[in-house]
């Protein structure tokens, strides 16, 4: 081949791979969105958006106190944005269209655009405008009802066509939100053999959304935390995995599952599935509240037949502790070798809103020199992360108390991670466990009957 000729071919492959670049369309799903003002229940009542999490559109559009609003990860570049849609033949609906960035991005003009939308009947496209992104990051698109949508309107997605080579717009995978992990240790020197562990937890108001385990208190058979379950309702939960997973391990026998010991009155015990199985006892009635702490301790006790007891307690500002159940794991012998918390979104309507909690005063109590350890420090861990996703969450020491660790999840903001150590503490810990033992020797005590009971209400 003639070099001249050669020389025009590649020239003619870049040019037209530059094209294909400059010319990349992205199709976003409407249903990858939210109902703004979120509210409980079935998601966006009207609006069915955000849930199931797969392809869909957005239709049966009657609230018009609803937003509809969609959060996208995008690169650095220039895209024409338009709606594909389909209008009841007639019919002409108006929005207001917002396009801000969910964190500060240099250079981005904010778009505030009135839209009209002209019903055909048939699938349509409407043109909004040229979006200039000058820095990649995460956008708010809301599109707000001016006029009655009246069910007239459907919106099948949305269109970015890039003008820039190397653009990329994207939903993320999912609309809950990440969870994040903090694994507590000490920098003192220990035996890592705990039978009593302790922390504190303080959520912050208004980082409270519907639908948030602040867990405390994770070991190698279980955890518990406090939840926000519905707009009356707050949990206090501890939960017990079975040796074997009972819904995907066909090896499993009786001797795997756990067994229900003893419980408060105050507490509900029932099984579990889904996340492994287990035994689950919750307290529907613990009102927690934001910015004050909420104190867990937990026992382990060792017995002869090769399980173990877990035992859990809870306390609220100003109130007494409060028993919530013991439980009895098999095929165990392990002490407690530190903990581990999270924060996890367990609902899938409002993953674009900010959980944040305080994770503070944690302590084991060594079961061998009986020395109360002190946990001043953490590694962190994190659902997703992948560019473009859900990494939206932030962990470590907290700016505004040097003596906490914090997490928060959500909201599609930055990712930020501080310091994993704290100085350990300079006091030293100490409580009662005198109550709390006999506590547990009565439980040994009901342990009996209490099994029958349980067995007649599963």
């Amino acid at each position: 081949m003639k070099p001249i000729l050669s020389l025009l071919i590649t020239l003619l492959i870049l040019s037209n791979v530059s094209v294909a670049q400059q010319n990349q369309v992205f199709v976003i799903p409407a249903n990858k969105a939210y109902a703004e003002p979120f509210a409980p229940g079935r998601p966006g009542v009207s609006i069915p958006v955000g849930y199931p999490e797969n392809k869909g559109i957005i239709s049966n559009w009657r609230d018009q106190t609803k937003s509809v609003v969609w959060y996208l990860y995008q690169k650095t570049g220039s895209y024409d944005f338009s709606f594909n849609n389909i209008v009841d033949e007639g019919k002409t609906l108006e929005f207001e269209l917002t396009v801000t960035p969910t964190y500060p991005v240099a250079g981005f003009k904010n778009l505030k655009k009135k839209l009209t939308f002209k019903g055909t009947g048939k699938s349509d496209s409407l043109f909004v405008a040229k979006i200039v992104v000058p820095n990649t990051g995460y956008f708010k698109y809301e599109l707000k009802p001016i006029s009655n949508p009246a069910s007239a309107i459907k919106i099948n997605s949305l269109v970015f066509k890039s003008l820039q080579p190397n653009g990329q717009v994207n939903q993320t995978d999912y609309q809950s939100s990440p969870s994040v992990h903090l694994s507590f240790s000490t920098t003192a020197p220990t035996t890592k053999s705990y039978n009593w562990i302790y922390q504190e937890i303080l959520v912050p108001k208004g980082a409270d959304p519907l639908a948030t385990y602040y867990m405390s208190l994770g070991f190698y058979r279980g955890y518990m935390g406090i939840q926000t379950n519905s707009p009356t309702e707050r949990r206090v939960l501890f939960s017990v995995w079975d040796s074997k997973d009972a819904e995907n391990d066909k090896s499993i026998t009786k001797q795997d599952f756990v067994s229900f010991v003893d419980k408060d009155e105050a507490t509900t015990v029932n099984s579990f599935g889904g996340e492994g199985t287990g035994g689950q006892s919750y307290v529907k009635t613990a009102d927690w509240k934001t910015d004050e702490p909420v104190k867990f301790i937990m026992n382990v006790k060792a017995e002869d037949n090769n399980s173990v007891l877990l035992s859990a307690w809870y306390q609220l500002k100003g109130q007494d502790w409060k028993y919530v159940a013991t439980w009895r794991a098999p095929k165990e012998h392990r002490m407690f070798d530190g903990f581990y918390s999270f924060i996890e979104n367990f609902g899938y309507t409002n993953g674009q809103l900010r959980r944040e909690a305080y994770y503070y005063n944690a302590w084991g109590k060594e079961a061998t020199t009986g020395k109360w350890m002190n946990f001043n420090k953490v590694r962190f861990s994190n659902t997703d992360g992948k560019v473009g996703q859900r990494v939206d969450f932030e962990q470590g020491v907290s700016p505004q108390f040097a003596d906490r660790f914090y997490m928060s999840s959500g909201g599609y903001t930055t990712t930020i991670k501080t310091a994993n150590e704290i100085p350990l503490s300079s006091k030293s810990f100490d409580v009662d466990l005198k109550p709390f033992e006999e506590r547990i020797s009565l439980a040994i005590k009901n342990e009996a009957s209490n099994q029958e009971k349980f067995k007649k209400t599963k």
